[in-house]
């Protein structure tokens, strides 16, 4: 399944299918407290709060960055209550202090594991099989209404993993890939001349060189 962005910024856009039809949305909205902001994580649902799937409460100054979703479990699940979640440090942990990648264990039981491709996107890793689950790049449409455009897109294959845990640990590697190492209009001709030198998916380059921060 290819779900295209509609926004360069991933705390502020639609996840949409060829077609047109929006399956998740993300909404930020920014509090009066200096630089705190949570992120909403949504899906269509004939009741509002059916289409909750996750909430993200970005890192300030007082307090890490805490998410919370029903498919949590303890207070993860408090959807709604600020200041109360489980740390995304702890959720999306570290192997390695200067590796980018983070891993986590799903609600299928298995591990994952989300690597930085850099200059390109980010990439979900079954650890066990070392299969990929999904990845993001950039992409140029060949059908439906947005034909002929060049978007991000998040490429997701067959899983056991419950989809709105990808979207949840996605947009927040996303943001955290984008923090870590900027992002401009040109990144879809960075991506072309990646390939053109024999950079794709089986010549990614994780970027190792250094901390991508704490969540």
């Amino acid at each position: 399944m290819d779900l295209f962005l509609s926004s360069t910024n991933p705390e502020n856009t639609l996840f949409f299918s060829a077609n047109g039809v929006v399956h998740y949305q993300v909404v930020t909205t920014r509090s009066h407290t200096p630089g705190a902001s949570v992120s909403n994580i949504l899906r269509p649902a004939a009741k509002p709060e059916d289409g909750v799937v996750a909430e993200i409460e970005w890192k300030n100054r007082h307090t890490p960055t805490i998410i919370r979703s029903p498919l949590l479990s303890g207070v993860g699940q408090c959807v709604g209550s600020t200041g109360i979640g489980i740390k995304a440090f702890q959720y999306l942990y570290k192997r390695n202090r200067f590796s980018p990648s983070r891993y986590f264990v799903a609600d299928d039981a298995l591990e994952y594991r989300w690597k930085i491709i850099k200059g390109v996107g980010c990439k979900l890793i079954l650890c066990d099989a070392d299969a990929e689950i999904a990845s993001s790049s950039w992409s140029t449409v060949t059908d439906g209404v947005f034909a002929g455009e060049t978007k991000q897109v998040l490429r997701i294959h067959p899983c056991s993993i419950d989809i709105d845990l990808i979207m949840l640990t996605f947009v927040i590697m996303e943001n955290k890939r984008r923090e870590k190492y900027g992002h401009s209009d040109a990144l879809q001709d960075i991506c072309q001349d990646l390939r053109a030198k024999g950079f794709g998916e089986e010549g990614e380059v994780e970027a190792e060189e250094g901390m991508i921060g704490e969540l």
